[in-house]
């Protein structure tokens, strides 16, 4: 990776150790799921959340998550730093 990219990279990774804040914190509301990009399940844990029969349902869920954070961190780092490197291709 040239500086450019290592800057991008840099600048929009995710941290774990917050990532794990927000789903010890917020964890019922899917925070850490946005935080990380997946906001499709991110928003179907805040409606279950909101409406309020699911909010069980949510704390099991973040609490698994809790489990799994260092890997949904890193799958989103390493996809960024793919995606940075497809968009900055440039042939020799």
């Amino acid at each position: 990776m040239n500086t450019s990219k290592i800057i991008r990279y840099e600048a929009n990774k995710r941290s774990a150790a917050i990532a794990a804040t927000f789903c010890i914190f917020f964890g019922f509301l899917g925070l850490h799921r946005f935080y990380i990009g997946k906001k499709r399940s991110g928003t179907v844990m805040l409606v279950l959340s909101l409406v309020g029969v699911g909010l069980p349902v949510t704390i099991i869920w973040s609490i698994i998550d809790l489990f799994r954070i260092g890997d949904m961190v890193s799958t989103y780092n390493n996809d960024l730093a793919d995606k940075i490197e497809q968009h900055y291709y440039t042939p020799r």
